[in-house]
This record gives structure tokens, sequence and C-alpha cells, in this order.
């Protein structure tokens, strides 16, 4: 949770991996997947709890996802 310098390079790794993949089949395709992409994470938010003295709980991990795919679900 403090190695941003970390989390900064493998997500311009991870960039960089998708351009790649996306290239040699269209060059527009890779706008579309790094939207695609972002909106992903963007949607996702892990939660970590802490236990009765404040230390995070490493094994009570949980994500959750807002729905992105535009379904009128209820």
């Amino acid at each position: 949770m403090s190695d941003f310098a970390n989390a900064s390079s493998r997500a311009q790794q991870l960039d960089q991996k998708i351009r790649q993949d996306a290239a040699p089949i269209s060059g527009l395709l890779w706008d579309l997947v790094s939207l695609a992409t972002t909106q992903v994470y963007g949607s996702t938010q892990l939660t970590v709890a802490t236990d009765a003295s404040g230390e995070f709980n490493k094994s009570d991990v949980m994500a959750f996802m807002k729905n992105i795919g535009g379904s009128n679900t209820k």
C-alpha cells in the first residue's frame, strides 16, 4: 500500500503491453482497449480490513466492482 512508484511502473508496463498487443490488429484498437481497461480498474475497489489494534488484516481482502455493462439490472 505504500509502493506508489512500483505500482505506477507496473501500470505503465501494462499500458505498453496493451499497446503492443493491440497495434498489429488496429491502430484504433489501442484506444478502445485502453479505455475499457481504465473503466474496469476504475470501477473496482479493493478493501483491506483492520484488526482491533488497527493493523491491516491481509487475510481479509475484498474486491467490489460497479456494474459498467450498461444493463438495466435491478
